[in-house]
């Protein structure tokens, strides 16, 4: 209300129905309560009329979307004084509108409004105007829509729409259409991505014999031009796409990649810009990933080295490509080689909102696999600074009237601040911290954050891959463990909860029951074996307090002894990262034991009877030695692991794959 005497009476009403539209679509609402705040703003509307700027217009029609008349809406939005503001994200609401109602005269004429007189080359546009015309099934529209078509041909949206429209009515059509498509556009990247979704169903030599015709040179292909190179490529990407079985795909790949190096599309570009052809070593890379056959056989063992000797060839030639680098990141983590990992993801310096995004690929269970602090601590700033920026962003909007930007503003600082990546960060500094054996100052986790509806917002899509629908992702393939869920998140915060109550001497149980519970009823594919043992030892911890005796800690001890022995004898000196995670979480483990047991063992009660303070200091013993063993252990394996390595080089640089490089 202090609102209403500083400003203008109109201004503080649309920020009334601003405020009262936010509400009505924030998480959490019951039904209930969005009625009632979208009614509110609706009647509040007529108090700020008339409209007078382009983002009124959108507050207005945002309202009215969420009331149960569409006819109010669609009347708005077509009214002239709503079309004069020539607004994009009206125009978008206006066909999205009458293409939810199926008013389909209106869709093709609103699309063609967009199409011309607005001069928009708009694909949503030009696909809802296809759609309209089957369903309208009008000599008269079928004749404009053609004729329009027919004008936009030499145009990517145009061919495109093409391309759909003959989809919808029949499959040589869309084959034609498709061949249209890409004589005109096969020397773009977008080519391949565009036609994907239609090639599946088409005659599979009769197109591969099509694209391969449009290969050509103008002088030859070491000399190849920019739109010469994503021709070729455009064609090799079919060819892993629809001839999986195809033994000499890689050799042919490799072997072009070689006469491209020479070619103005690599040598002329600027360091920063993007290399087409190297999607040639890229697809070469993940067929051998993928386990498709080839010519010359690599040993399965060896598979993931082989990829990382192409991509480092590629990587020397072209520095800031970014699948490239995600692919090396991801494949040295995946054998356990954190160093080289840091080295290619520092490289393409990710900053900003890019961490919350992709760090995951370079720090995904770090605390297990190389417990670091600096790459960890560089990325949780974003997270401090959307606390303080964005409230900051969201109060300038609604001062300047731009209240098309609140709700994306709103949207944007509920997902970093709750985001699943900042949750997983939180833990795995505290985790690191612990077994750096640092101080753990202001590391600490409110076990509220349980409650928290964690968003998704890392990408797991940006891996190159040209995988067929149905078949299991690479990047799902290689990735270090199951993906770290909320789940994930939630169950480590009830942990250190707990750990914070053992060391404290804090009486209460309920962190313990919420773990049991989650334990119970969630999936828990998000853990990883050793993860959920570990979990399960700290539960037993708090257990042991409430009776604690000489026999439940030797009890205790037996457990962790017997658990060791369990992970390590699955451990070998293979080049793997669960090597690693493994040992790094039963040394995590062995430290929340015994820091527990001094914290029990300092207890006046527990002080005074030398059976259980006995039972405590030998328990610490054995869990010592049980340690020292597995770093002992360690230290042979290291041996083994480097021994390996040097072996498996050797055996690479014998293979067909290698030597046909050009490595000069």
């Amino acid at each position: 209300m202090a609102l209403q005497k500083s400003f203008p009476r109109r201004q503080y009403t649309l920020w009334t129905i601003a405020s009262c539209y936010l509400l009505a679509i924030s998480d959490g609402v019951t039904p209930q309560e969005k009625t009632l705040f979208s009614t509110l703003a609706s009647r509040l509307i007529p108090l700020a009329e008339p409209v007078t700027t382009a983002e009124e217009a959108i507050l207005k029609a945002r309202v009215l979307e969420l009331m149960p008349k569409s006819d109010d809406l669609i009347s708005f939005l077509y009214d002239d004084a709503t079309e004069k503001w020539n607004n994009l994200e009206l125009a978008t609401m206006r066909l999205e509108a009458v293409v939810k109602n199926e008013r389909w005269d209106e869709v093709f004429d609103t699309s063609v409004a967009t199409l011309t007189a607005e001069n928009r080359d708009d694909f949503e546009s030009w696909k809802q105007m296809a759609y309209a015309t089957t369903k309208l099934d009008s000599e008269q529209r079928t004749k404009a829509f053609v004729e329009l078509l027919e004008k936009r041909i030499k145009t990517r949206n145009g061919a495109l729409a093409g391309v759909y429209y003959a989809s919808l009515r029949d499959a040589e059509e869309t084959f034609k259409a498709a061949k249209i498509y890409f004589e005109n556009f096969a020397g773009r990247q977008c080519a391949f991505e565009d036609l994907r979704p239609y090639v599946m169903a088409f005659d599979v030599q009769q197109w591969l014999d099509f694209v391969d015709k449009q290969i050509t040179f103008s002088t030859s292909i070491e000399n190849a031009t920019q739109s010469e190179v994503d021709t070729l490529v455009n064609a090799r990407k079919f060819h892993y796409l629809l001839a999986p079985e195809n033994k000499s795909f890689v050799d042919e790949n490799i072997s072009l990649y070689n006469k491209l190096l020479t070619s103005p599309a690599l040598q002329d570009k600027l360091e920063t810009d993007y290399f087409y052809g190297d999607d040639l070593i890229l697809m070469a890379a993940t067929w051998l990933l993928e386990g498709r056959p080839v010519s010359s056989t690599v040993p399965k063992e060896d598979v993931t080295v082989a990829v990382i000797v192409l991509l480092e060839t590629a990587a020397s030639r072209d520095k800031y490509q970014i699948y490239i680098r995600l692919w090396l990141t991801r494949l040295y983590l995946y054998m356990g080689c954190f160093q080289p990992a840091l080295g290619h993801y520092s490289i393409l310096s990710i900053k900003n909102i890019q961490v919350d995004v992709l760090s995951h690929y370079l720090l995904s269970r770090v605390s297990t696999i190389c417990p670091t602090w600096k790459p960890l601590i560089s990325t949780r700033d974003i997270y401090d600074a959307n606390a303080v920026q964005t409230p900051y962003h969201i109060k300038k909007v609604y001062e300047n009237g731009a209240f098309s930007q609140v709700a994306g503003f709103m949207e944007f600082g509920k997902r970093l601040s709750d985001s699943t990546n900042k949750g997983i960060l939180c833990v795995e500094a505290k985790r690191i911290a612990r077994i750096l054996g640092m101080k753990m100052d202001g590391l600490a986790i409110n076990p509220i954050l349980v409650s928290t509806k964690w968003k998704e917002n890392r990408d797991f899509s940006i891996m190159y891959a040209i995988t067929r629908k149905g078949e299991e992702t690479l990047e799902t393939k290689y990735r270090l463990g199951p993906n770290q869920t909320g789940v994930w998140v939630n169950a480590f915060i009830l942990k250190e909860s707990i750990i914070d109550e053992l060391l404290t001497a804090d009486k209460r149980r309920e962190h313990s029951s919420s773990l049991k519970d989650l334990l119970a009823k969630e999936n828990l594919e998000t853990l990883t074996p050793v993860e959920k043992w570990s979990l399960e030892m700290v539960l037993q911890l708090s257990a042991m307090v409430d009776s604690l005796t000489s026999d439940s800690v030797t009890t205790l001890q037996k457990c962790f002894t017997e658990g060791i022995e369990k992970f390590t004898r699955q451990g070998n000196t293979s080049l793997s990262w669960e090597w690693f995670h493994l040992r790094f979480t039963l040394v995590e483990t062995a430290k929340i034991v015994v820091a527990s047991l001094d914290s029990l063992a300092a207890l006046p009660g527990v002080k005074k009877n030398g059976k259980v303070v006995s039972s405590i200091n030998t328990s610490k013993k054995a869990i010592q030695a049980a340690v020292d063993i597995l770093k002992e252990d360690a230290k042979k394996l290291k041996m083994g692991r480097e021994k390996r390595t040097s072996a498996c080089v050797k055996r690479i640089s014998e293979l067909d794959i290698v030597k046909n490089l050009d490595v000069s």
